[in-house]
């Protein structure tokens, strides 16, 4: 099966790049890049694209990709115009892939294993305590937390914090680490 080349297209950059990473977890979808902004120019052969609907030109964004062919998911609110698929918030990923995607799919790829360390590390980071902050809960230096977390990021294939908080989320009654539902 040829995957269905992406594009994330949100105001947010981190939010794009957490998306992306995401996205690109579940077989069948493959994120070419992410941006904050279009430039009317797309890579060759894009299957889809994933809209946040507030950004600026979003109709004329919509407007471009649709007339070139591109799958058109937007993110929120419908007011962009006709899009092939709508996508709130409250979804999880699972949704935004199919609706990527259409069609038979599989599941995501699996979570490389992360030591309980990292887990319990960007467990600390996802309620919003910095660096320094978890040392100080967990007796370590900052230096050692910020190699935890470089760690946990390479396992997860992801390219900062946002990222791997977005693609995780944290069971809070059973205390291990799931899929993220964006």
């Amino acid at each position: 099966m040829t995957p269905v080349t992406v594009v994330v297209l949100h105001r947010d950059r981190l939010v794009a790049e957490a998306l992306a990473a995401a996205l690109d977890r579940f077989p069948g979808i493959a994120v070419v890049g992410c941006a904050t902004s279009w430039t009317g120019s797309m890579p060759w052969g894009l299957g889809a694209a994933v809209l946040d609907t507030t950004m600026p030109d979003a109709k004329k964004t919509v407007r471009g990709l649709r007339a070139a062919g591109v799958r058109v998911v937007a993110l929120g609110e419908t007011r962009v115009g006709v899009v092939d698929a709508v996508v709130g918030p409250e979804h999880p990923v699972q949704h935004l892939a199919a609706a990527v995607s259409p069609g038979p799919r599989g599941a995501a790829r699996p979570t490389p294993t992360l030591s309980p360390r990292e887990r319990q590390i960007l467990a600390l980071a996802a309620k919003g305590l910095a660096g320094k902050q978890i040392a100080t809960v967990l007796g370590i230096s900052p230096k050692t937390v910020e190699q935890h977390k470089t760690r946990a990021f390479s396992k997860l294939g992801v390219p900062n914090q946002a990222a791997a908080i977005a693609a995780l989320s944290i069971s809070e009654e059973a205390g291990w680490w799931t899929r993220s539902a964006i």
